[in-house]
């Protein structure tokens, strides 16, 4: 999951570099009501969550251990490789969607 703000004068996404489960945790890291980013001011209220996509790399890397066992092996370890990163997308998007309505 990766937090973010929007600037509201030419709508572009900056990423936070902080990691909170809610906003009420996001105000406790950052001791404030208000964070800074890129010299403008947001309100904690401002600061939205979304989902990291990390199935294709699990996928991949699950081919790769697989090649090991030749074209099954490749097979194998695709499929176990994307249900891996399937589930962990699932939960990803869980966290972004609990931290988008605190």
């Amino acid at each position: 999951m990766r937090l973010y703000v929007v600037d509201k004068s030419n709508n572009e996404k900056t990423y936070l570099k902080q990691v909170a489960d809610d906003r009420k945790a996001l105000t406790e890291i950052a001791k404030s009501e208000r964070i800074r980013v890129k010299d403008k001011v947001y309100s904690i209220r401002e600061v939205m969550a979304e989902a990291d996509n990390k199935s294709a790399p699990a996928m991949a890397l699950g081919s790769v251990v697989g090649v090991l066992g030749g074209v099954p092996g490749v097979i194998i370890g695709g499929i176990i490789g994307g249900l891996l990163g399937k589930s962990s997308d699932d939960s990803d998007r869980e966290r972004a969607e609990r931290f988008n309505r605190s």
